[in-house]
């Protein structure tokens, strides 16, 4: 390549990063932060809170408000670095740091993980965790760029920053299909395990069906990291925000994992809701599984996260309102359905919204009237207490 060709590389990724600052800073004016780089097909869906803090021709640098966290974007053509692995260790070298450097396949992305440790110019240690893979670009598939994350704290203070960076990490997304599986830390930490056998009875029918052994496993892995983050923000003014993204990323990482279930549970009751409604049964099996969900076993832990992971509550694990609620959309969502996820702080309590153009209570978000679900109180698909009828109350939580 000539010069002036990699003098031109260089300037459109500074263009790319030009068009970034421009996204985050327009999306955290509004609601969570979310922000993408459209020329890779690229989303974060980061902790709230962060600000940029300086651009250069090859990088993006942000820092947290609430926690002493530092997250660095670095991009760089294959002209420069044949692969993201070599990308990554002649970043270390540069920073003085080796850094231990493990691959995983992240649905056929190879991936490197790396912890790493170094010294900025402020002379402080800072410790954190790195992330590397080549990416192609969304009009020229052919073309690929490699890319990479750091997230780092103080050295002194960086195990209690761990759940925070892990999290950053695992909420990149490539395509469509990254919104609703494990990100990358979650997959390196569970790799792909054995299937084992689940046995549900829902509408007076027998249900087989496959689980992933570690399903459980992985998703309170993913729940405790998640809480952890949450708790930051309680008496922050952007609470709210987080949780949403609290719930968006438990949704991500259990959607896949009830794959093979929702299929099977679908399968199995659709000749059953045919009978009954042929014109349109998939009301009726959501019928049959919100009264399914309403006897589950009620169980609150407030000692710990407040959550039983939905991997759990569907194999008969205790639960309560808004792990029933995300179950029920999980199951939706696989069947078609547009569901919504509702929280309240103020009425302590969850409850599930779809679009089924059904009559009942309904919550309107973005000119969808979200017919809504009561998974705790045996009543009927559209009912809710009357005292919790205050839309104003409710926080919905769109799940990607």
């Amino acid at each position: 390549m000539t010069t002036r060709n990699i003098f031109f590389k260089w300037n459109f990724i500074k263009r790319i990063f030009s068009c970034f600052a421009f996204i985050f800073l327009f999306s955290a004016v509004v609601n969570a932060e979310c922000f993408s780089l459209e020329e890779i097909n690229f989303t974060m869906d980061i902790p709230e809170g962060f600000t940029i803090s300086d651009i250069n021709d090859t990088s993006i640098f942000l820092e947290s408000k609430l926690m002493p966290v530092k997250l660095a974007l670095k991009l760089y053509p294959t002209e420069v670095y044949k692969d993201s692995k070599t990308a990554l260790e002649d970043t270390f070298k540069q920073l003085g740091t080796t850094g231990e450097i493990e691959e995983v396949d992240w649905y056929g992305r190879n991936c490197y993980i790396s912890t790493f440790q170094f010294v900025l110019p402020d002379q402080k240690l800072y410790s954190g965790w790195g992330l590397a893979l080549q990416v192609p670009f969304k009009d020229n598939p052919s073309q690929k760029i490699n890319i990479m994350f750091l997230t780092y704290a103080d050295a002194k203070i960086s195990r209690d920053c761990d759940q925070y960076m892990l999290s950053i990490l695992d909420s990149i997304f490539f395509t469509a299909e990254d919104f609703r599986r494990p990100g990358p830390v979650t997959t390196f930490a569970f790799p792909e395990s054995e299937d084992d056998s689940v046995i549900l009875n829902i509408g007076g029918k027998r249900i087989e069906s496959k689980i992933k052994k570690d399903a459980i496993e992985r998703s309170t892995f993913v729940l405790e990291r998640e809480y952890a983050v949450l708790r930051i923000y309680a008496n922050q003014k952007n609470w709210k925000e987080a949780w949403q993204r609290y719930y968006r990323t438990i949704f991500k990482e259990s959607y896949s994992a009830l794959d093979c279930v929702s299929k099977d549970i679908y399968k199995t009751l659709l000749p059953q809701a045919q009978l009954i409604n042929f014109e349109n049964p998939n009301i009726e099996i959501l019928k049959m599984l919100l009264d399914w969900v309403q006897d589950f076993n009620y169980v609150r832990d407030t000692k710990n996260t407040d959550f039983t992971p939905i991997t759990a509550a569907i194999q008969g694990v205790g639960s309560d309102c808004d792990s029933r609620s995300l179950l029920m959309c999980t199951l939706l969502e696989h069947m078609g359905y547009k569901t919504e996820l509702f929280i309240s702080r103020e009425y302590s309590h969850a409850v599930f919204g779809v679009d089924a153009k059904q009559k009942g209570a309904a919550i309107k978000v973005d000119n969808i009237d979200y017919n809504l679900g009561e998974t705790t109180a045996k009543v009927d698909f559209g009912l809710i207490a009357q005292e919790q009828r205050d839309t104003e109350k409710w926080i919905p939580v769109d799940l990607p």
